[in-house]
């Protein structure tokens, strides 16, 4: 198990003008033309990529600190790392032959009280066949029942003199406690000179807590069937940010990476994690598929470019800690520059002001979609020891892209999880017309969808995606999906950001599987 102290930068708003570097301004990364690297700079290239602002071609050249040759998000999260003393260069400095390379990225990974190693994906890819197995399960798998009683365990990382646990229900607000809740009982010191302190929670009657110590305290923390321990990752804008691991688990399960050719003749990475326990020899034990698009983000801070993580295996450890049925976790990874264009479904005319200076236009989605499950599935269901349970998930543009492929393949896919989804793309006419045009009255997916409102930082992004996000109930319900097999999640303080996501990860896990 891993923990890593992750700084939290704040997004700052600012006008929508055009800003122009002075011929002087020598920084990489620098966009805002003054001359030096700060936040500012990330803002205004999420804002650019948001068609919030226009940058000019000396500004994004400038921002290109990812490959030099296009503006990404990619930029703007190296620049945080960079801030955030996380890496000392930018990969495109390692691209100039004029240049000596500098010494490799340093972190300082915080080690979890189990101090178990960090798991990445094999150095060197294998290649798929070129032509994936047809192989399927074809029975209809149901999943391990869980208690609602869970224990989750605190490690106060921050020192606090107390800890509270204000346990409430998202849906009504009734809390178990008045403010600041209940004083958790302390369980035991860890490996890092830590106090743990443990509570037994019933997550059928409270799914939220806020830790804090009377003063200090953490945003809304989801309690979940997946959730067991929990720690202070950073702080963003006057609260806590809290991580979670899974508490007592030291093994991380294994990552293997497999590369496949892609219709749009260039080669696609796919990281498979299997958890703790799997077999391979053994046949008669099968877990489900979780498959999930952005999947160099997913793992561990090896495979991310943002610096943060999904926590993925740390979700899956703790619900397998409960009791639960382990899950196989595939990630798809992006294609760098062209992940505007994959992970978009061409649904018709783009919305107005809309994706003007991304590449959303004529998107790719289905070709990234019949990738999946033309090649991917059949390849990982040959493979390993899989059962019928299939899950799709993402977030942003990755959100639409996994909605659009459980939405196209009802089939194939039990459950679909959009975080911070790319709605937006579209308007309302043209998702309903979408939307219209399929059969919602056989089996169809769970659908979690999720979103922020950046309330603590201003997230300008996360705000822009709220609305269309939130609407998406009641367009598909309008079109005849059934209500009681979606759910919507908001969190007005959350930012379009993976500490975030993972945050709400096992609630999106916990409510795809049914357990």
């Amino acid at each position: 198990m891993k923990r890593y102290i992750i700084l939290f930068l704040a997004l700052v708003i600012l006008s929508t003008s055009v800003f122009v570097i002075p011929a002087s301004a020598q920084v990489l990364g620098d966009t805002d033309g003054d001359g030096k690297l700060s936040i500012v700079d990330a803002t205004f290239i999420q804002q650019h990529l948001a068609s919030l602002r226009k940058l000019s071609d000396e500004a994004m050249k400038n921002g290109m600190v990812y490959d030099g040759e296009k503006l990404t998000i990619a930029d703007a999260t190296l620049i945080q790392r960079k801030l955030a003393s996380m890496i000392d260069h930018f990969p495109v400095e390692d691209l100039r032959p004029t240049e000596p390379p500098t010494q490799a990225p340093t972190q300082a990974p915080t080690q979890a009280p189990t101090q178990a190693p960090t798991q990445a994906p094999t150095q060197a890819p294998t290649q798929a066949p070129t032509e994936a197995p047809t192989q399927v399960p074809t029975e209809k798998e149901t999943v391990t029942p869980l208690s609602s009683q869970v224990d989750i365990y605190f490690s106060n990382n921050k020192n606090w003199s107390k800890v509270n646990a204000y346990l409430f229900n998202s849906k009504t607000l009734k809390a178990s406690a008045a403010w600041p809740g209940s004083a958790m009982p302390f369980y035991k010191t860890n490996d890092l000179k830590e106090k743990v302190y443990k509570l037994t929670v019933n997550v059928s009657q409270y799914d939220r807590v806020i830790f804090n110590n009377g003063t200090d305290q953490t945003t809304d923390t989801p309690v979940t069937k997946a959730s067991s321990g929990y720690f202070i990752i950073g702080k963003i804008g006057s609260k806590f940010v809290a991580g979670v691991y899974p508490y007592g688990q030291s093994d991380e399960g294994q990552i293997k990476t497999v590369s496949m050719e892609y219709s749009q003749g260039y080669k696609k990475n796919i990281y498979i994690w299997t958890p703790v326990g799997y077999n391979p020899s053994d046949k008669t034990k099968k877990y489900s598929v979780l498959y999930m698009c952005d999947g160099q983000n997913l793992f561990g801070q090896k495979t991310t470019l943002s610096g943060y993580e999904w926590e993925c295996d740390e979700t899956v450890l703790s619900l397998m800690e409960r009791g639960g049925d382990g899950v196989i976790v595939v990630g798809i990874d992006n294609s760098n520059n062209k992940r505007d264009n994959e992970l978009t479904p061409n649904l018709g005319a783009l919305a107005p002001g809309v994706g003007t200076y991304g590449d959303y236009k004529n998107g790719n989605g289905k070709q990234y979609a019949d990738f999946i499950v033309d090649k991917v599935i059949p390849y990982v269901e040959a493979n390993y020891n899989c059962n019928s349970i299939r899950g799709i998930a993402g977030s942003s543009s990755g959100g639409i892209e996994a909605f659009y492929i459980g939405i196209e393949h009802m089939d194939k896919f039990d459950y679909i999880g959009a975080l911070s989804p790319a709605f937006v793309l579209y308007t309302e006419s043209v998702w309903k017309n979408y939307l219209n045009s399929k059969d919602f009255s056989g089996d169809i997916p769970r659908i979690y969808f999720f979103n922020g409102y950046g309330n603590l930082t201003n997230d300008l992004l996360e705000r822009q995606l709220y609305t269309n996000a939130k609407a998406m109930i009641t367009w598909m319900k309008s079109c005849g999906y059934d209500e009681s097999k979606m759910l919507w999640v908001e969190d007005k303080e959350a930012t379009h950001n993976e500490a975030f996501w993972a945050l709400y990860f096992p609630e999106m896990l916990s409510f795809g599987l049914g357990v």
